[in-house]
Formats: structure tokens, C-alpha cells, sequence
């Protein structure tokens, strides 16, 4: 991380209960921010595989990393000296040095200089403003988070692909080292197709490499986390809001009557001595002035709450054109990526096109492919050693060879003799 003041880098290291612990602190002193929240801590043990624990632990990684791009990027909560105390203080009294800022520092009404003019610079429709937008926020949110998990899984399907590919590949290879049976007929045939094989499973290797490489591209990540961002800060909107509505307002209310003159306590008065009248008229006083200053606080809290989630809604506003933007670059990171997969696979294509033809001829449907002639015809020693299969003579003659007449024995299939006509049985 870097150092804010000097501009150093220096690396800090930071657990996942000092950044629990920042944003607990980040709520007391920014009560009426967007704080993000914070990704899972943990998964639940012995239901997901070791890999899948893996891909748990690297998104939330990435979710820490997105939870310290919004709190750097908000312009209020950047300036803040606790922020530069999480990210430059040492690992060991880190959460120390975060609470003892905090002691001295209080929440954000007690330090800023506009809390006692708030209300004069609230819109006079406020309150409809944040009603009508927190509502938009309502509508788009769960749309949102689906977009997200579409493309999250969109883009884990990529990552497969590449496993799917070296596994296919393993396949191959295996096919390519497993040993005929011993006729010699069919060893031939075999002992072509496993070069083949063999050869195929390199060029699949190389295509799932390539394919590795294209997953989990930097631009596809990018723009994943730039989604999973804008989902971000549409929840830390969300629950401002309902922090604002539930929390703050009950509380203001409570105080309010509380603080109330009906709810002061009033002691007995009595007219034994003058003395003990008037102090007690100094102590009631005294009350009255407190109880009205408090009221007087509370009420200018309230405005200085509204203020921030005006301000707040004008930051989310900002950043709402994003949107689009973010699903354009996935579209073309998708189309670039397919279009590169694409390619490849063509190229694979001419490539075993061109290994079948020297390696694996004949074609596969010479030798699927039946006999011309219902006639049992002969086979030449030279055609079949030449070609590597059994091929059917092109007549039925058995004196008719491809090469013509061999010397040695005979390898002609002869016909099975038939019975004479006159020892045919005949029936009765």
C-alpha cells in the first residue's frame, strides 16, 4: 500500500479482523457515509472441495481490495487520518493505533466545520429527493447483483473450458499409448492410429494452454471487478439509507423527548430557607440550559445527517453512468476473447485435417464401408500391407489380384464346393 503523506510504497500486511475492525470504526466515525461492506470471512468447512476454498479465498481477496478502492475514492473518508492509519500503521498494534484515532478524533459531526450550517444548504425538497431515489435504488438493485453473478459465472465457465480442454487432451494420450490386440491385421490398423492419437492429444495440449492463457484475461477481470464494485456501492447506499430511517431518526426522536422541559425532574420546593430555594432555582436553570442545548445539537445533527445522504446520493449519481460503460467493456472483452478461441480452433482444425490425410489414410468410411460384390473375392498381400487395411479386390475373379499374379502358394479363397445336382435331396 501506499503512504499518503510521503508517497512511499511500503508494504503492510493486514488481517481480516483489522479490516473487521476498521470498518466498525468507520461506522462510528462516519455514521451518515456509504461505508462498502466487507466480503465473507469464511465458508462453511467440509461442504466445498479444496479448490473451491481456493476460488473463495482469491474473491475475497479481491473483495478486501474493492472495500479499500471505494474508502479511498470517497472524498470525505480519504482525507481522513484514521484511513492513513490503516494503511501505513505496522501489523501489530494496528487496531490499537485505529481505536486511539478514533477517541480523539469522535464521529464526523463533532469535526466538521459545516455541521453547525447544515441546514442551510439543504434543498427545500429533500426529503423527496432521498424517498425517490431511494426507492430507484430499490428497483435496480437485485437486477444489478444478477448481472454480476451472470457475468461471475460467464466468466468461471471460461476458466473450465481450459480444464475441460487438458482433460480431453489427457484422454487422447491415453488412447495413444494403449497396445492393440496381437493379430497382425490389427495391429497395423492400430499402430496408425495411435501416431494419431498421440498427435492430436499434443496439438489439444497446446490449444488448452492458449486457452489458459485467455482466461481470466486482465481486461475480462477488470471489468468483473468494476461491476462487482458499482454493486458494491449500491449496497452501501442501501443501507445507509435504512441506517438513516431505522437508526438515526428513532434515536434523534428519543433524544428529543427525552430532553423535553415536561420531562425534567422537578424537586420538592419548600420555603424553610431562602438559601436552599434559590440554589434549587440555580440547578433548574442550570437543567433547562443543558436539556435546550441538547436539543439545539440533536436538531442540527439531524440536518447535518440529511446534508450527508444528499451528498451521498449526489457521489452514487455520479457514478451511475458507469453502468453502461462496464457492460460495454464486457461485451467486448467476451467478443475479443471468442473471436481469439475461434481463431485457434480453426487453426486446430486444418491442422488434424492435414494429420488424418498423411497419417490416417485411408478414409474411415473405406474401411466401415461394405463389400461391392456379395462374392467372397481374394486379398493381396501387397495391397494390404500397403495400405494398412483389409481392402476388397476389385473383382470377384479369385484369379485377379491389384498387383496381378504372385509366385508361391495361393492366398485365393476358394469356394465350398457343392453337391452335383442328381445328390440334391429332393423332396417327397
Amino acid at each position: 500500500m501506499c503512504n499518503m503523506k510521503s508517497q512511499q510504497r511500503l508494504p503492510v500486511h493486514r488481517s481480516f479482523n483489522d479490516f473487521d475492525v476498521f470498518r466498525a470504526l468507520l461506522l462510528q466515525r462516519f455514521p451518515y457515509r456509504m461505508v462498502p461492506q466487507l466480503p465473507p470471512k469464511r465458508m462453511l468447512k467440509g461442504v466445498l472441495s479444496s479448490q473451491s476454498e481456493k476460488d473463495f479465498i482469491e474473491c475475497r481477496r479481491r473483495g478486501l481490495e474493492r472495500f479499500i478502492a471505494l474508502v479511498i475514492q470517497h472524498p470525505f473518508m480519504s482525507e481522513d487520518a484514521m484511513v492513513d492509519v490503516f494503511l501505513c500503521a505496522s501489523a501489530e498494534d494496528v487496531q490499537q493505533k485505529l481505536r486511539d484515532s478514533f477517541k480523539s478524533l469522535g464521529d464526523e459531526f463533532m469535526t466538521n466545520w459545516i455541521a453547525s450550517k447544515a441546514k442551510d444548504y439543504l434543498p427545500a425538497d429533500i426529503e423527496d429527493q432521498v424517498a425517490s431515489c431511494r426507492e430507484f435504488i430499490g428497483n435496480i438493485e437485485s437486477s444489478f447483483q444478477r448481472l454480476r453473478d451472470k457475468m461471475e459465472r460467464m466468466t468461471q465457465r471460461s476458466n473450465e473450458h481450459a480444464t475441460d480442454l487438458h482433460l480431453f487432451s489427457n484422454q487422447l494420450g491415453m488412447l495413444g499409448h494403449c497396445l492393440g490386440p496381437k493379430q497382425d491385421n490389427v495391429q497395423r490398423v492400430w499402430r496408425t492410429q495411435r501416431r494419431c492419437l498421440r498427435r492430436m492429444s499434443q496439438e489439444f495440449t497446446t490449444l488448452a494452454n492458449k486457452a489458459e492463457q485467455k482466461q481470466g484475461s486482465l481486461k475480462e477481470m477488470d471489468v468483473l471487478d468494476k461491476l462487482s464494485m458499482f454493486v458494491d456501492l449500491l449496497h452501501a447506499y442501501k443501507e445507509l439509507c435504512d441506517r438513516h430511517e431505522h437508526s438515526m431518526l428513532i434515536e434523534h426522536r428519543k433524544a428529543l423527548l427525552q430532553n423535553s422541559p415536561s420531562n425534567l425532574p422537578l424537586g420538592p420546593m419548600t420555603t424553610n430557607s431562602l438559601a436552599k430555594d434559590i440554589l434549587r432555582a440555580q440547578q433548574l436553570e442550570s437543567r433547562l440550559a443543558k436539556q435546550e442545548n441538547a436539543i439545539v445539537t440533536m436538531e442540527l445533527r439531524n440536518d447535518f445527517s440529511l446534508l450527508c445522504l444528499h451528498q451521498e446520493t449526489q457521489i452514487f449519481l455520479r457514478h451511475l453512468p458507469l453502468a453502461t460503460q462496464i457492460l460495454v467493456g464486457f461485451i467486448q472483452s467476451q467478443a475479443q476473447v471468442h473471436s481469439e478461441m475461434g481463431a485457434l480452433w480453426s487453426e486446430l482444425g486444418f491442422t488434424l485435417t492435414n494429420l488424418r490425410d498423411h497419417s490416417c489414410s485411408p478414409e474411415p468410411e473405406d474401411f466401415l464401408s461394405p463389400p461391392s460384390s456379395p462374392e467372397v473375392s481374394s486379398v493381396s498381400p501387397t495391397s494390404s500391407t500397403s495400405a494398412g487395411f483389409l481392402v476388397p479386390s476389385s473383382s470377384g475373379d479369385p484369379s485377379s489380384s491389384l498387383d496381378g499374379p504372385s509366385p508361391g502358394p495361393s492366398t485365393q479363397v476358394q469356394d465350398t464346393p457343392r453337391p452335383p445336382p442328381d445328390n440334391r435331396p429332393r423332396l417327397p
